[in-house]
């Protein structure tokens, strides 16, 4: 099996809630926020291969392995 990677970019303004090898599932939140609008969910199941802040856009940039 091959490893496929998905993006998940989330503003910077509130911490990420998953730490690198994590193992996230599809839907699960990505970050801390108050108000449940704003939050953004894991599209896929998998392991949380890197969190990297990105200064240009103010996001953090969130990367999962999972299985294909």
């Amino acid at each position: 099996m091959s490893q496929r990677r998905t993006i998940v970019r989330v503003s910077a303004t509130y911490d990420p809630a998953v730490r690198v090898g994590e193992m996230v599932r599809s839907g699960d939140p990505m970050q801390t926020v108050p108000d449940p609008d704003e939050l953004v969910v894991a599209p896929v199941s998998g392991t949380v291969e890197s969190v990297q802040f990105d200064p240009a856009d103010h996001e953090f940039v969130i990367v999962i392995a999972s299985q294909s």
